[in-house]
């Protein structure tokens, strides 16, 4: 439009209002901008307000947890304490204990040096005596090898007469020997004439009965009449084809009159069993006479006594010297001069296991 005809009023209210326009819209835009600026914030801290009552929540949440940690920390705390105190208290009594052990050591330094110092004061005279001794020793060293040359001088002439006795002692061991063998043949002699009268079964005695031999008893046809005893033994025997056939063994439990009661000890074949009729000998008993025995030596199992009381309690008797007339000899150890005089006059001689065969003690 045309403002050469207008009022100027009404070009500058015209003009005024372009530029409140101008102006309006531009606070317009700004406060259009400013407002959507806020509007994302707005949005933004919305979602950090979110995210923060998340992590509230969460935190809410781990606060029991936490103050049990910190009611574990403060005991934990508590204790380290007490044991800092505890830790503080040894190390305080190991200082004391320390300082009086280093007084102690400080006195045994002091009394090692005073020690030392005295010995090292002594030494000279010390040395002077060992001298003195070495010296000595030396003189005694010379005496002890004269005295040493002395004694192989007298060894070697000890040898020579030891090698004298020993040529001697030799010679009288052979006769010795000689001896020896001698006797121990007489011996076996006289033994084997007790084991020939012994292998000749000369019956002492019958078998009566046999009824209870199964249950280990025999009933005999000796009895107290015939001297019979307890604990004596028997060799139980019967003639086949004209030899003797050893069955077994018994010994007397209990003596009547006429008849013994035996326990059967042995059966040599049990199909060949102890039967009425059967022989019995001993080769130390004799039931028509009393026999006699000699005790000499030293014996293994019993004394001289226990033996002489088992030959009298099975009716023999105990001559104290071997005389004529003795029936045997009951040889121990070292019975040489014995044996000798038994092999003299002919008696024969029987050692400890002989006689306790057939008479033994009750137990």
């Amino acid at each position: 439009m045309s403002t050469s005809g207008s009022p100027p009023w009404l070009v500058a209210l015209l003009v005024l209002c372009i530029v409140s326009a101008v102006v309006s819209f531009g606070v317009f835009l700004e406060r259009h901008a400013q407002a959507a600026a806020y509007q994302n914030q707005f949005a933004a801290l919305k979602l950090e307000l979110r995210q923060l009552r998340e992590r509230q929540s969460k935190l809410i949440a781990a606060i029991p947890e936490l103050e049990a940690m910190i009611r574990d920390r403060r005991l934990q705390i508590a204790e380290l304490e007490e044991h800092r105190k505890t830790w503080l208290a040894d190390i305080n009594r190991l200082v004391e204990d320390n300082r009086g052990r280093q007084v102690a050591i400080g006195d045994a330094v002091r009394r090692e040096l005073r020690t030392y110092n005295d010995l090292m004061r002594e030494a000279p005279v010390r040395r002077l005596e060992v001298g003195k001794e070495e010296e000595r020793a030396y003189t005694q060293e010379l005496e002890i090898d004269d005295s040493l040359g002395k004694l192989r001088d007298e060894i070697a002439t000890l040898a020579r007469d030891l090698e004298v006795i020993k040529k001697r002692d030799r010679s009288e061991l052979v006769q010795l020997d000689a001896r020896i063998a001698e006797l121990e043949e007489r011996t076996r002699f006289l033994t084997r004439q007790v084991d020939l009268e012994s292998r000749e079964m000369r019956p002492d005695g019958v078998i009566l009965s046999a009824h209870a031999a199964v249950n280990g008893y025999v009933v005999i046809d000796k009895g107290r009449r015939n001297g019979l005893r307890r604990g004596l033994r028997f060799s139980v025997f019967t003639m086949r084809a004209g030899k003797p056939v050893d069955k077994g063994s018994i010994e007397v439990l209990s003596v009547e009159e006429r008849i013994g009661i035996c326990r059967v000890l042995e059966e040599r074949d049990r199909n060949d069993p102890l039967i009425a009729g059967d022989r019995l000998h001993n080769p130390i008993w004799d039931p028509d006479r009393v026999r006699s025995f000699a005790l000499h030596g030293d014996y293994q199992r019993f004394t001289r006594t226990e033996l002489a009381s088992f030959i009298t309690a099975a009716g023999g008797i105990i001559h104290e010297e071997l005389r004529p007339g003795t029936d045997f000899l009951v040889a121990g150890a070292r019975a040489e001069r014995w044996t000798e005089l038994a092999i003299k006059l002919g008696v024969p001689i029987i050692s400890e296991q002989q006689l306790l065969e057939f008479i033994r003690p009750q137990e």
